[in-house]
């Protein structure tokens, strides 16, 4: 590809995600993490800072989400499009890092890799902080290269700047960061700790540190006070297996057969056999920019491991910024394993890959946003279709998991939750905290139908003999039970 006509190629890349993920989303209910993203970001500016404080996330995506939800609407399209552009653009960057570390060529050949892949298309519609994590980070790898390259102080004080964004999106960012350190200590030459504080990568990361000192405190509080001391789990080899299931083909490891395992395995052996052979042939400065694409892949993990050992944080969506670089890596092995002679080995890689990435967009399109956690598909959005509001009817969440989870499409109607107690104002509750929607008996309705929204099973809210029950149904575990006054 000719430099003058290489700008269409991350356009290319940039517009084609937009499109695909968007297509995805398609039909896909808005579920709780969602509706609770769209709830903080209809808040004070104030009230929004607060409540983040008192659970596992830092606040810029809510307030990005709340400006362009107050310029473009909150409509479904109008949400998921910010995500979309967000990941799309993150596609474009990753194929200009990409070029950067090597050549236009291999920026081709990685574009398939990245465009079509399953786990990083999910991210792309969900109205979370996923996609701004993953943009912020390609683009921070893209300006840590201009400094390194031409070494002035404007690239590493904007990484400075990146790098705090980063952790003001998603603390897990850290992982990105501590993978460009480790790079870059490793590419410092003269390794005399009198001169390490005079680095300027270092300076960048001590900048960056003092322009989130002040987030700090807060940090310190949700670690003992909020929802994110024990949120996930440790990083096991199943949870390893899970990942890769996830990356590949977007399908959990409890549910890969025999012939998908082999496939994921055989991506995984010709990528590191490929990286191996090249390696070795590459020639210097090479060397530095395939340790610098594998240091986002494996530096991750390896954090991840240690510190789910004394904390159980581990999540399998945490990994959604560090994917972008698994399939790009893949793409690089490819790219490279035919430049230096192993084109049989490349092709066969790049079939394999393929083949499962677009059999994973297809499993993506067929599984959606399904929780994975909870075994369950969101269905409120259909459920909405079949309610009617009016001032003759209330609408009750049988618990605030399910108030929160059904509220984006319940807007403008009398749709109250049930709870016994008052709700503390800690973690993915905490705006719910004195809220006057709560009803702690059922005395206190009196509407002439009340529609009662929950799960499969024991519900918690009981109407009263005043009430007859006539009609109930069940959307995969969600439960709608609709209750006539006598």
């Amino acid at each position: 590809m000719r430099s003058r006509t290489w700008w269409a190629l991350p356009l290319f890349g940039a517009i084609a995600t937009y499109i695909l993920v968007m297509f995805l989303s398609q039909g896909q209910s808005v579920w709780f993490d969602e509706g609770y993203s769209i709830l903080l970001a209809k808040q004070s500016v104030g009230e929004l800072i607060a409540l983040t404080g008192v659970d596992a996330h830092p606040p810029l995506f809510y307030l990005l989400l709340k400006a362009w939800g107050t310029i473009f609407g909150w409509s479904e399209f109008a949400l998921r499009s910010l995500s979309a552009i967000l990941v799309s653009l993150a596609v474009g960057g990753m194929l200009l890092v990409v070029r950067k570390l090597f050549t236009n060529r291999v920026a081709l050949v990685v574009l398939p890799f990245i465009v079509l892949a399953p786990f990083t298309l999910r991210y792309g519609y969900e109205i979370r902080m996923y996609a701004l994590v993953i943009f912020i980070g390609v683009l921070a790898t893209l300006v840590m290269m201009y400094a390194v390259e031409q070494k002035k102080i404007r690239y590493w004080a904007l990484y400075a700047v990146l790098v705090a964004l980063g952790m003001l999106t998603l603390y897990m960012s850290v992982v990105v960061w501590l993978a460009h350190a480790i790079w870059l200590f490793v590419r410092w030459k003269d390794k005399s700790w009198r001169t390490f504080f005079k680095q300027p990568w270092v300076l960048a990361f001590i900048g960056a540190a003092a322009l989130f000192a002040v987030y700090v405190p807060t940090l310190l509080h949700q670690l003992t006070h909020s929802a994110l001391p024990g949120v996930g789990s440790q990083l096991t080899l199943t949870q390893l297996a899970n990942v890769a299931g996830m990356v590949a083909v977007f399908t959990p490891e409890y549910q890969l057969n025999g012939i998908l395992s082999l496939a994921i395995i055989g991506i995984i052996s010709l990528t590191l056999y490929l990286l191996t052979v090249v390696y070795v042939k590459t020639p210097k400065s090479q060397k530095s920019a395939i340790r610098l694409v594998v240091a986002l892949v494996i530096v991750p993990f390896l954090f991840y491991a240690v510190i789910s050992v004394f904390s159980p944080i581990f999540i399998t969506r945490y990994i959604a910024h560090i994917a972008i670089y698994m399939y790009a890596l893949v793409g690089i092995a490819v790219a490279l394993g035919w430049r230096f002679g192993k084109r049989r080995v490349a092709v066969v890689l790049a079939a394999l890959a393929l083949t499962v990435s677009i059999l994973g967009v297809f499993q993506l399109q067929s599984t959606g946003n399904y929780v994975f956690e909870r075994l369950q598909y969101p269905e409120i959005r259909q459920i909405r279709e079949t309610i009617t509001c009016n001032d003759d009817t209330v609408i009750v969440a049988d618990d605030p998991f399910a108030y929160i989870d059904s509220r984006y499409y319940f807007d403008g109607c009398q749709f109250l939750f049930f709870s016994k107690d008052n709700l503390a104002r800690q973690g993915g509750y905490a705006p719910l905290h004195d809220s006057e929607l709560r009803i702690s008996s059922p005395d206190s309705l009196t509407a002439k139908k009340v529609i009662r929204l929950g799960w499969e099973g024991s519900p918690n809210l009981v109407p009263d003999s005043r009430y007859t029950l006539v009609e109930s149904q069940l959307y995969d575990k969600q439960r709608v039970d609709i209750f006539q006054l006598k």
